[in-house]
């Protein structure tokens, strides 16, 4: 029982260790009336990109995921060549013969939890007019592998069901600054994907339009390690833990 408590203290030992060593820099882009497709006014371009820089295998691991998922591309390309992925799958086809102003901007922030995992959460909002609303994605990782935190390492898939059936029994967090109507709506939820790890629970964001309307904005809903620890994989209870 001793030598196993001693390979534990150890192995949470790194993630501390490795924690103290995470350094952050970041990539600004402002770019105004960015014209680079025929027929298009111009796009004023905001990004602010965050990431790890460290030389390590595990930061340079971290920082290709994340690299691609800001930039929303399958490899990593030089950063003009990359905002112009990232500018057409925002707006598609929809700047064919497009003659009125549009806005892209794209904010990245970091959070270490528990000296163990990395949150990487990404805000977006594209306008188009009146605008199609604030979206966010978060993305988490191990500190000790680098690997992704997906929600299949978090529960198995007959837990999942569980948590979800827990998350629609309840209200979001923002329930009572909604209105009266609002609040009557039943919420039809279908995932787990977007949540960010907090040092004691778990956050799951819905964007605009997925579990409500538009006007409604976003819906999050925070709970505690003891309500969802009977759920949770074996591998997975670490990351609560300081």
């Amino acid at each position: 029982m001793k030598k196993y408590t001693l390979l534990i203290l150890l192995f949470f030992g790194q993630y501390a260790i490795y924690a103290q060593k995470i350094a952050l820099d970041t990539i600004w882009v402002k770019r105004y009336g960015w014209a680079y497709k025929d027929g298009m006014t111009g796009t004023d371009l905001m990004l602010q990109f965050v990431y790890p820089n460290g030389t390590d295998s595990i930061a340079q691991h971290i920082r290709e995921d994340i690299t691609k998922k800001f930039f929303e591309t399958n490899t990593i390309s030089p950063l003009d060549e990359s905002c112009k992925v990232l500018l057409e799958n925002s707006f598609g086809n929809m700047w064919i013969g497009l003659r009125i102003k549009t806005y892209l901007y794209r904010y990245s922030a970091v959070k270490i939890v528990n000296n163990k995992t990395l949150d990487y959460i990404i805000y977006h909002n594209q306008i188009v007019g009146c605008g199609d609303g604030t979206r966010s994605y978060s993305y988490c990782y191990s500190l000790l592998t680098g690997n992704r935190i997906t929600i299949d390492s978090l529960f198995c898939q007959s837990a999942q069901s569980k948590v979800i059936k827990l998350l629609q029994s309840r209200h979001d967090d923002y329930y009572e600054k909604r209105s009266e109507e609002d609040r009557k709506m039943h919420r039809d939820i279908k995932h787990l994907d977007n949540f960010i790890l907090l040092p004691k629970g778990l956050m799951f964001i819905y964007n605009p339009y997925e579990i409500g309307f538009g006007y409604e904005g976003g819906f999050r809903y925070t709970v505690k390690f003891s309500e969802i620890r009977q759920f949770l994989k074996p591998q997975a209870i670490g990351y609560f833990f300081e």
